[in-house]
């Protein structure tokens, strides 16, 4: 007796799944690592070692200025890592259909990457550069901050002060 293949699954779950099981962990991990990279900014920024910049943040701004930037930060997670490894899922698949399920050799598989990322970075662009911005806002002069409240007021005030286009600077 033959072997019958697996019929595969239908709706729309399957196709939204890798997008969503790559935001949610993107974001979860955004969650974990945010003061982190805090840190890594205002030393990015010149403000001293890891040890100095920590120390300076508690003192000057407290515990929260660690989480500074976190809505623009679960932003770009949603943006950029959803579309980055939904997309590589569903090129990939194709792929492997176009080869008639053989594995897909490295240059396949490295377009698919590539294609994935491009994408990936189009669509994450405008909340990476709020999430660059808002977590360096602190580090400006008073007279120059812009102080955003969340990553949509400061998409929002990129916009209107710099044009759309800013958004992909």
């Amino acid at each position: 007796m033959g072997e019958e293949k697996p019929k595969p699954i239908g709706g729309v779950w399957p196709t939204i799944k890798p997008f969503v099981n790559g935001g949610a962990s993107g974001m979860l991990a955004t969650c974990v690592i945010q003061p982190i990279d805090m840190i890594k900014v205002r030393i990015q920024l010149g403000q001293g070692s890891a040890g100095q910049v920590t120390k300076t943040m508690l003192k000057n701004e407290g515990i929260g200025a660690f989480y500074k930037g976190l809505s623009a930060g679960l932003l770009r997670q949603a943006t950029y890592t959803t579309a980055r490894l939904g997309t590589f899922r569903i090129l990939t698949n194709k792929a492997l259909e176009a080869n008639d399920g053989k594995p897909l050799p490295l240059y396949q598989k490295a377009l698919c990457g590539l294609t994935a990322g491009a994408i990936g970075a189009c669509v994450g662009s405008p909340a990476d550069l709020a999430l660059i911005r808002m977590q360096a806002d602190a580090t400006l002069p008073a007279a120059q901050r812009r102080n955003y409240t969340n990553a949509f007021h400061a998409l929002y005030r990129i916009t209107a002060d710099e044009g759309v286009l800013a958004l992909w600077k």
